[in-house]
C-alpha cells in the first residue's frame, strides 16, 4: 500500500508516455517495445484455477478475455461462456482486471475449464497469448477461438456459425473485417484452424511474444497488422460478414428505396444516412460494428459491440431501440445487458 502511494504521482505521466492511442506516437511505441523486449516473453499470469469443465485433451478451445474495474463476472459474460461451451469449446477465461475477488473467481470456475488472472500487460492481445500458453496440449488443437468481452451476445447459437467458418475456405477467420488503415480482420473474435495453429508464423508469434504496453503499438502491429502478417506467410484469412457486401447492400437499399426522400424521416437519421453514403462513395472506411450494427444483427450476426451503447461513437440516432432490434431476432435476455450498463455507466441513458 505504501509503495502504491509513492507511485501514484507518476501514474498519469507514465500513461501519457507509454499508453498513447495515436498511431504515429512512434517514440512512445519504440520505448514500450524496448521495455517489453528486455522483459522477455514470460507469461503475465499471476494465478490460475481449474474450472468445473474438462480441458485435458480438448481439441477446440476458446480463450475469453475480460476486464472490469472490480473484477466482476457479469451476467452477460456468463452467458457468453455458456454459449461457447454449447458450441463445443473448452473455455479458458483470462481476467486482466486490477482485482479479482474470491467470490467472482468461484463464480467464473462454474462456467469454464480454467480461470487465469494476469497483470494487464499487452492488453487483450497479451491476454490472448497468455491464455494460449495455458492450453495443456496445443498440438492436439483443431481450432482456437480468441474473443474478448467488448461484445454483448451471442444472440444466436455459435455452433452453426462456426461450422460455416470452415478450414476449407480460410485458415484464420474473423466475424467482421475492416479497411481502416489497411484491410484486416477485426480482433474481438478470431478463429484459428489447425493449419494456422501449426504454422511456423503463428507458433513463433506465441513463442517470441512481447507484452508491449502501448495501445497505439497494439493497434498498429496486432489489431491492424496481424492479418497482413498471416497472409504474407501464406495463410488465408476471411470474415464471416464482409465489409464490402455490407456497404453495397446499404447503398443499394438507401438509393433504390429512395429512403432519403421520405419526408417522415427524422433529420438526425437523414443526416447520418447522407454521411454514410458520402463515405461509401468516397471509399472511406467505416467501422462495420458501429455503422451497421443493426443491419448485422438482423442478418444473424451474433454480437453487439459494447462501445456502441456506452459511447455511441458515430452519434447513431434512436439508439435506445437496440433491445428491440435484438429481441426481434433472438430470445437473448437483454436485461443482462441493461444490468451491466447500470453497473458501469455514468450520465448516460441507453
Amino acid at each position: 500500500m505504501a509503495l502504491r502511494r509513492y507511485l501514484r504521482p507518476i501514474k498519469w505521466p507514465y500513461r501519457w508516455v507509454f499508453d498513447q492511442r495515436e498511431r504515429k506516437d512512434y517514440l512512445a511505441q519504440w520505448t514500450s517495445l524496448a521495455i517489453a523486449t528486455v522483459m522477455g516473453a514470460k507469461s503475465m499470469v499471476k494465478a490460475s484455477w481449474p474450472g468445473e469443465h474438462d480441458l485435458a485433451g480438448a481439441k477446440d478451445v476458446a480463450v475469453l478475455v475480460t476486464w472490469d474495474t472490480k473484477g466482476r463476472i457479469h451476467d452477460f459474460l456468463i452467458e457468453h461462456m455458456k454459449a461457447l461451451r454449447a458450441a463445443g469449446r473448452a473455455v479458458i477465461l483470462v481476467s486482466n482486471s486490477p482485482e479479482f475477488p474470491d467470490d467472482q473467481i468461484a463464480l467464473a470456475r462454474k462456467h469454464c475449464a480454467l480461470v487465469a488472472w494476469r497483470r494487464n500487460r499487452g492488453y487483450d492481445f497479451g491476454a490472448y497469448r497468455d491464455g494460449v500458453m495455458l492450453v495443456p496440449d496445443y498440438e492436439a488443437l483443431d481450432s482456437l477461438v480468441l474473443v474478448n468481452d467488448s461484445i454483448y451476445g451471442p444472440f444466436q447459437p455459435l455452433k452453426p456459425l462456426l461450422k460455416r467458418m470452415t478450414p476449407a475456405k480460410a485458415d484464420v477467420w474473423g466475424m467482421t473485417d475492416s479497411w481502416d488503415t489497411k484491410w484486416h480482420l477485426q480482433s474481438y473474435f478470431m478463429l484459428f484452424h489447425k493449419a494456422a495453429l501449426q504454422h511456423d508464423t503463428v507458433r513463433e508469434l506465441w513463442k517470441n511474444w512481447k507484452h508491449v504496453q502501448s495501445k497505439s503499438w497494439v493497434i498498429r502491429k496486432l489489431e491492424i497488422g496481424l492479418t497482413g502478417r498471416f497472409e504474407r506467410a501464406g495463410l488465408t484469412c476471411a470474415s464471416a460478414w464482409r465489409y464490402r457486401k455490407l456497404v453495397e447492400n446499404f447503398a443499394r437499399t438507401v438509393r433504390e428505396g429512395e429512403i432519403l426522400a421520405d419526408e417522415s424521416l427524422p433529420e438526425s437519421t437523414r443526416n447520418l444516412l447522407q454521411h454514410m453514403l458520402h463515405l461509401a462513395d468516397a471509399g472511406a472506411p467505416m467501422n462495420p460494428c458501429h455503422f451497421f450494427w443493426d443491419e448485422l444483427i438482423v442478418d444473424g450476426f451474433p454480437f453487439l459491440k459494447r462501445e456502441v451503447l456506452t459511447s455511441n461513437p458515430i452519434g447513431m440516432p434512436r439508439l435506445y431501440e437496440w433491445h428491440s432490434v435484438i429481441e426481434g431476432v433472438s430470445g437473448y435476455d437483454t436485461d443482462q445487458i441493461v444490468r451491466h450498463l447500470r453497473a458501469i455507466l455514468k450520465n448516460r441513458v441507453v
